[in-house]
């Protein structure tokens, strides 16, 4: 924050100069004082009211309040991939800078620090001194569900009648005491036929997916695809320990989500707090 190229001190300074000394010296070094902790402390409450979560119980969320945890909160993220392609045919997928930066992701000097989640192999084929052309954009929408406001979110929607709201934002069809849950949904195809999770007769697609720690790598025990279309999601089960150990630390701690499917690949970044973990 600036407050026009003067710091608290000049401020303090400057009315020196006007107010003279004794009495009126003390009310203008208070005022300015208050003048200071009003600019400096006064965005505290928005601050808070952006993490309502964090004071306002569920039973008081409002629909919009809900679908922001399961859509745009600490637990859960929209990633946009930008698909390149030869032909029809999309070949890799490249991250788009600050521009679909998550905010939380973007540190004091402006650089997005989700910018290395897409990363797809490049066919040594193809020749990068032509620019290859853009699709429209594709995203992902990536949610840690093994977190409490997450759950309370999904039945909060329940409670206000908002049912068909939460079953297309593709909730977890179970919640295994002994596993992290992570579950992306496709948003926007961004291209006709790309069905990353549609499961086929011909079998399931095929899905690479890792969480990692500073305790360690772990894959997927278990997946599981629900939905069709729109709606089509899947969902992965990560084990909580790694060798016996616990996979997240006993504080905050952060988790890097992992997946690569035919033609794109996306990461994601859990900044986590066990005080909200289920």
């Amino acid at each position: 924050m600036r407050f026009s190229g003067q710091t608290s001190s000049q401020l303090v300074s400057d009315s020196l100069g006007v107010q003279g000394r004794g009495g009126s010296v003390r009310s203008a070094i208070f005022r300015n004082i208050r003048v200071i902790a009003i600019l400096f402390f006064g965005i505290l409450p928005l601050s808070r009211a952006d993490d309502f979560w964090k004071h306002k119980p569920p039973a008081q969320w409002s629909s919009a309040e809900a679908l922001k945890v399961v859509r745009h909160s600490p637990w859960a993220k929209v990633d946009v991939v930008v698909f390149l392609r030869q032909e029809a045919e999309a070949a890799f997928s490249i991250p788009t800078g600050t521009k679909h930066c998550d905010p939380d992701a973007i540190d004091p000097n402006g650089n997005c620090m989700q910018k290395g989640r897409i990363e797809a192999p490049i066919d040594s084929s193809q020749e990068m001194d032509a620019a290859p052309r853009l699709t429209p954009s594709s995203a992902f929408l990536v949610r840690w569900e093994s977190a409490g406001p997450v759950a309370d979110a999904f039945a909060r929607l329940g409670e206000l009648g908002e049912r068909a709201v939460a079953a297309y934002q593709a909730e977890t069809p179970r919640l295994p005491a002994d596993r992290y849950v992570i579950t992306v949904k496709l948003e926007q195809p961004g291209r006709a036929g790309f069905e990353p999770f549609a499961v086929t007769p011909a079998g399931k697609p095929v899905l690479r997916a890792t969480l990692k720690t500073s305790r360690g790598t772990v894959a997927p025990l278990e997946v599981e695809f629900t939905g069709t279309g729109a709606s089509s999601s899947v969902h992965f089960f990560f084990p909580r320990t790694l060798d016996g150990a616990p996979l997240l630390g006993p504080g905050r701690d952060t988790a890097e989500f992992s997946l690569r499917g035919s033609g794109f690949a996306v990461r994601n970044k859990f900044a986590l707090d066990r005080e909200f973990l289920h």
